[in-house]
Formats: structure tokens, C-alpha cells, sequence
């Protein structure tokens, strides 16, 4: 997977999207069986896997009693992390707490192609592990 470095060219994401095919579900299949040996049960769609992320992130283990909202940001603080694995996003770099899109504007995607990107990044996120 080749990472986009600070380029206002959205060209990488078209890219990708093209090339994804059956191998993609292949390796999402085999995603989610290695999530359900280290969690115990298979999560059931992209949002959940990107509030696994989010929570290794944080570093602080899953908290009980979250709020619904508390539940969205680790979900978005996963998606960054995925969306970082292939270069889409960064941290600010006066703020570790803050990040931005690598570049902009991003392209107009359907929500075939959002959920595909995702799957990619997801995946490239959980590449050291899966090799």
C-alpha cells in the first residue's frame, strides 16, 4: 500500500478503490477471525473494529458506563488511527491531541466506496499484526 504524503492529489484514493476487489474480502474475512481469538466474539461491522482501534489507542482499556457519545469519539479516534495507516490523516503537530485530513478536499465518495476506503485502511492499521 503506498501512503499519500501531504499531497492535495486524490489520486491514491482512486486508485485504491479500483484495485480493491475479492482479495479485500479475503483479507477481511481473515481480519475478523483474528479479532475474534483476541476479543472472544467476531465484531459485527466496521464500527466496531474501528472502536477496538480507537480503544488500543487510548491506551486505557475499555471503560464501562460510556456514553454514547464517549462510544463516537473512540470510534472517530480509531478511524484516524486506520485513516493515518495509509497516510490520509495526520496529528497536528502543535497538538498531539489534534488531527487533520493529509489533504483536501477530499473526494466526493459513495457509501460503497467510504465503507471500501475504510476496509483498506482498517486493514493496512492491522497489517504488522497479520503478516
Amino acid at each position: 500500500m503506498k501512503h499519500v504524503s501531504g499531497s492535495n492529489n486524490t489520486e491514491p484514493i482512486a486508485r485504491w478503490l479500483a484495485e480493491a476487489d475479492q482479495e479485500l474480502e479475503a483479507r477481511w474475512a481473515r481480519l475478523l477471525a483474528y479479532l475474534e481469538r483476541l476479543v472472544g466474539r467476531t465484531p459485527t461491522g466496521i464500527e466496531q473494529v474501528l472502536f477496538l482501534i480507537g480503544i488500543q489507542e487510548r491506551g486505557r482499556g475499555f471503560e464501562p458506563g460510556m456514553s454514547r457519545e464517549q462510544k463516537q469519539e473512540v470510534i472517530m479516534e480509531g478511524a484516524r488511527h486506520a485513516f493515518a495507516a495509509i497516510g490520509l490523516y495526520r496529528r497536528v503537530a502543535n497538538d498531539p491531541t489534534a488531527w487533520e485530513p493529509a489533504f483536501s478536499p477530499w473526494p466526493e465518495l459513495s457509501r460503497d466506496d467510504q465503507e471500501k476506503l475504510l476496509r483498506i485502511a482498517i486493514l493496512e492499521y492491522f497489517k504488522p499484526l497479520l503478516s
